[in-house]
C-alpha cells in the first residue's frame, strides 16, 4: 500500500510539474504576444496608424496615407504634429517606405526630392486633368477594324 501511495505521489509530482511548465510557457508566449501588438517586438516601437493631419507622432511610427496607400515611416529626431503629407514629406519628417504599386501618378511637375525618394523600378506617370485625352491608333499587322479608336 505504501508503495502505491509513493506512485501515486510521484505521478502526481511528475503531472504538477508538466502542468507548471506549461503554464510558464504559457505566459511567456502571452509577454511576447503582448510585446508584438504593443510595438514592443526585439526591442523596437514602430506602429502602423492611418495618418491624421494635426496630430503628434513619434519617430519610427508607420503611417498609411489613405488617398494614396503609401507607407511612410516619422523619421524626426523625437516626435513632430503632422500638417500634411505632402508638407511633412518637404520638411523631413515622413520617409517614403513603399506604396500599393510600383505604378505612381503624379498630377503635377515632380520634383527631383520627389522623385530619389521612389524606388528604382517604379513608373511614374505625370498628368494633367485639363490635357487632351489620349486616343491611340493601331498601325500593324492586326489593326482594329472601323475607325482604330478603340
Amino acid at each position: 500500500m505504501a508503495d502505491q501511495m509513493n506512485q501515486m505521489e510521484e505521478i502526481f509530482q511528475s503531472l504538477n510539474d508538466v502542468i507548471t511548465a506549461l503554464a510558464r510557457r504559457v505566459n511567456s508566449l502571452a509577454n511576447k504576444v503582448e510585446q508584438l501588438e504593443h510595438g514592443g517586438g526585439g526591442g523596437g516601437n514602430a506602429t502602423v496608424e492611418d495618418y491624421e493631419s494635426g496630430k503628434l507622432y513619434k519617430r519610427n511610427t508607420l503611417l498609411v496615407d489613405t488617398a494614396t496607400e503609401t507607407l511612410y515611416r516619422v523619421s524626426c529626431q523625437t516626435e513632430y504634429t503632422s500638417v500634411s503629407v505632402e508638407s511633412d514629406r518637404i520638411a523631413g519628417n515622413l520617409k517614403l517606405i513603399g506604396f500599393e504599386s510600383q505604378v505612381i501618378t503624379i498630377n503635377h511637375e515632380p520634383s527631383q526630392a520627389e522623385l530619389d525618394m521612389l524606388p528604382e523600378d517604379s513608373l511614374v506617370a505625370i498628368y494633367s486633368t485639363s490635357a487632351n485625352r489620349y486616343i491611340p491608333v493601331i498601325n500593324g499587322d492586326n489593326p482594329i477594324q472601323g475607325d482604330n479608336n478603340g
